[in-house]
């Protein structure tokens, strides 16, 4: 055997002892939270979440909630280390109550790809309310003149007055203008 291929299979068999001492490939560990614990939507409406992940590498890391109500839909980006937003929304017809949700974070994009440190999961409450109820009022003027129901129209729109249909009546041989108006109720009222 030849001087460089002596070299050769002995360099080979040192460098092999050395990798077989080097500890295996593992998904790095990491610490998830999410933050608040208690999320709160309205039926229509949006709510976010944080979700804080520690971890000494970068990876990239991939997110699943389950327990979702029917109706409430999650926009998942994905992750990362520190900090990473879930907007969350309710559809008007979403179940409501109070639901357990559970959050599952994957570290991915590793190549070779590992697996000793398998998913983390982190749990949190939902509470969906009701849509609350619109309540109106409604309010109807008369006017002699086009100009006059204008200018009562424009001061009322001014208070958030809403002109629902007007109505050109004939009164007594006279032109009457009358007009119908709505308005959401203020809580207080």
């Amino acid at each position: 055997m030849s001087r460089p291929a002596v070299r050769a299979a002995v360099l080979f068999l040192v460098v092999t002892g050395l990798a077989s001492r080097l500890p295996a490939q593992t998904d790095p560990e990491f610490v998830v939270t999410v933050n608040p614990s208690i999320v709160n939507i309205t039926q229509g409406g949006t709510a976010s979440f944080t979700v804080h992940i520690a971890v000494n590498e970068r990876p990239s890391f991939e997110f699943s909630l389950a327990g979702l109500p029917p109706g409430v839909v999650a926009q998942i980006p994905a992750g990362h280390a520190g900090a990473t937003t879930i907007v969350l929304t309710a559809l008007p017809t979403a179940a409501t109550g109070t639901f357990n949700i559970e959050l599952t974070a994957v570290a991915s994009d590793f190549a070779p790809p590992r697996t000793s440190n398998g998913p983390q999961t982190q749990g949190f409450t939902l509470n969906v309310k009701p849509r609350p109820v619109t309540q109106c009022e409604y309010r109807v003027e008369r006017a002699r003149t086009a100009q006059e129901l204008e200018s009562t129209a424009s001061n009322l729109g001014a208070q958030s007055w809403e002109l629902v249909s007007v109505v050109l009546t004939d009164r007594n041989g006279a032109d009457e203008w009358v007009a119908f108006f709505k308005r959401q109720k203020h809580s207080h009222e």
